[in-house]
């Protein structure tokens, strides 16, 4: 049976055990039981103190493979840098769009629709229609700000980067609260930048972090609610085929379905079917095709975007955990 080990196998494993002391049970457990793994695959499965030697090396030898300087260098010097990076030029991209959008979008508060939103849209209300006439057109540099905040953690480290991180989702959450369509718009790198802040200090928790199947299924039926009310929303002024704005939607709900899967191939098809959304809404837009709003699909493919982006950070992360602790 696959569970029975020779003598010699027990022996070694409970040498490599004993070596494994600097680690927490959890650990080594881990780092046990991938050892058993290679044991029941050697030729004769590990009946030769020999063979195990030659094929894993002595416990002493393996365990220090595990110790805890290596991880730890990794988690201080780059471990926080790498989810950074990851995360920080998809936002960095995602803001370029959401300026190039605010800056040469055509106007759409008229088209807005009066399902039950329209109140919150008026450009009339919030601090920032008191803003726009204190200081005029140079109100678009608020536009820039995820721009900036984006790309600041890869070279600030420490208390102080962390500060700024902060500051730049808190400036940019008071956009979107500003009333008006467009901070809306921000809606989608605003999340990300929250994400900025606490991704790597969650992930790193432990070596092998990684999002519970609660958060996941948290964040997809969140996301299936967004995509179908921005479909409501969008269907009321579209003035083309319906299927038009159905089946992108469709596409949208079915992978959101899939992120409690952790099935990396979905996760990010539902990254491209984001980007497309966003796109194709920006054509539909413009006047001379079907002058639709675009504030929905971009909602819609940007929400999308921001949360299939950060399960595809986390799958990283735990890959690159797993391939440290060789425990794949």
């Amino acid at each position: 049976m696959k569970s029975y080990l020779p003598r010699a196998a027990r022996n070694y494993l409970e040498q490599l055990r004993r070596a494994l002391d600097f680690l927490s049970e959890q650990e080594r457990k881990q780092v046990l039981e991938q050892t058993r793994e290679e044991i029941h695959r050697l030729p004769d499965g590990g009946r030769r103190k020999r063979e195990l030697i030659s094929m894993l090396g002595e416990p002493v030898a393996r365990a220090r493979k595990f110790e805890r300087t290596e991880p730890e260098d990794l988690e201080v010097r780059s471990g926080k840098h790498f989810l950074t990076r990851i995360l920080a030029w998809p936002i960095f991209a995602l803001a370029l769009l959401t300026v190039i959008v605010v800056l040469f979008a055509p106007p759409q508060q008229a088209l807005i629709g009066t399902r039950g939103l329209d109140k919150f849209l008026s450009s009339g209300q919030g601090w920032l229609a008191g803003l726009e006439e204190a200081i005029g057109s140079q109100l678009i540099w608020l536009a820039f700000i995820p721009v900036v905040f984006s790309l600041l953690p890869l070279w600030l480290n420490g208390v102080l980067g962390q500060i700024l991180q902060i500051l730049g989702a808190v400036a940019m959450s008071a956009v979107c609260l500003g009333g008006g369509i467009l901070p809306m718009y921000f809606i989608p790198v605003t999340l990300l930048l929250w994400a900025q802040v606490f991704t790597p200090m969650l992930m790193m928790r432990g070596s092998m972090a990684r999002p519970g199947p609660g958060w996941l299924v948290a964040a997809a039926v969140l996301l299936v609610a967004c995509i179908g009310l921005a479909t409501y929303q969008g269907m009321a002024s579209f003035a083309g085929p319906q299927w038009l704005v159905l089946a992108p939607a469709a596409v949208l709900a079915v992978l959101a379905g899939l992120l409690p899967t952790r099935w990396k191939a979905a996760h990010v098809a539902l990254v491209a079917a984001g980007l497309l959304v966003m796109a194709a809404g920006f054509v539909a837009a413009q006047p001379g095709t079907y002058n639709a709003v675009l504030l929905w699909p971009w909602l819609a493919g940007g929400l999308s975007f921001a949360l299939a982006h950060l399960a595809v950070a986390a799958g990283m992360w735990h890959e690159r955990a797993r391939k440290l602790l060789a425990l794949f």
